[in-house]
């Protein structure tokens, strides 16, 4: 039976290429990688949306905040693993968030899966998997919008590890193996997709096996 990995993300998960602005192709976004490494028996669901939030729907940019959207999915997907890689946009300046408060955001996501899944006497919960997002870089091009988000983003990867074990969920640093690049300081580049494919591919295929 074919295993299910929704991949609930902003930008980076969409794919947004730094330097064009465009989309990378199936052959560079990490969740397409994804999907080729792990096979035949795993089927990837590309769930990327450039300005997803955890807390605060973006102005003029409709309901995509992560507590709004991810509902359809549950819905429409018999889901083994959910990727959950936000916590960036968070950081902007008009939000005005803390790391903690980006956290609580998180911790509110993760507990309405957990209801979601509770109130169905069908469909078992899903693995969850916290993807903490990598510490980024102020350049010019965004240095109005993130200002001093570099300094708050140090600190999400240790209050997201906090949340993923508090909720038992399964946690990945992207910090342990990327580092954003000057390219705009804020999206992964094409090698950078290929080595989170890996990482994430390595992960699943543990969870999957240890379950």
């Amino acid at each position: 039976m074919t295993k299910k990995i929704l991949c609930f993300g902003d930008s980076n998960t969409w794919g947004l290429n730094p330097v064009t602005g465009k989309r990378f192709d199936e052959n560079t976004r990490w969740t397409s990688l994804l999907g080729k490494n792990l096979g035949c028996h795993f089927a990837v669901i590309e769930a990327g949306q450039p300005n997803r939030t955890l807390v605060h729907n973006p102005p003029f940019d409709g309901v995509i905040s992560g507590v709004s959207y991810l509902k359809p999915y549950l819905d429409k997907h018999e889901l083994n693993f959910i990727i959950i890689a936000l916590g960036t946009n968070d950081l902007k300046k008009r939000f005005n968030l803390t790391p903690s408060l980006i956290a609580d955001g998180l911790n509110d996501l993760i507990n309405s899966i957990h209801i979601y899944y509770k109130q169905s006497s069908i469909l078992k919960a899903p693995q969850i998997i916290i993807a903490s997002p990598p510490e980024i870089k102020v350049t010019e091009k965004y240095s109005r919008i993130y200002e001093d988000a570099d300094i708050k983003a140090t600190a999400l990867s240790n209050v997201f590890k906090c949340v993923a074990a508090n909720n038992r969920c399964a946690f990945i640093d992207f910090n342990a193996f990327i580092n954003i690049t000057d390219s705009d300081g804020i999206h992964f580049e094409s090698n950078q997709h290929l080595t989170i494919s890996f990482e994430i591919t390595q992960l699943v295929q543990y969870l999957f096996n240890n379950c």
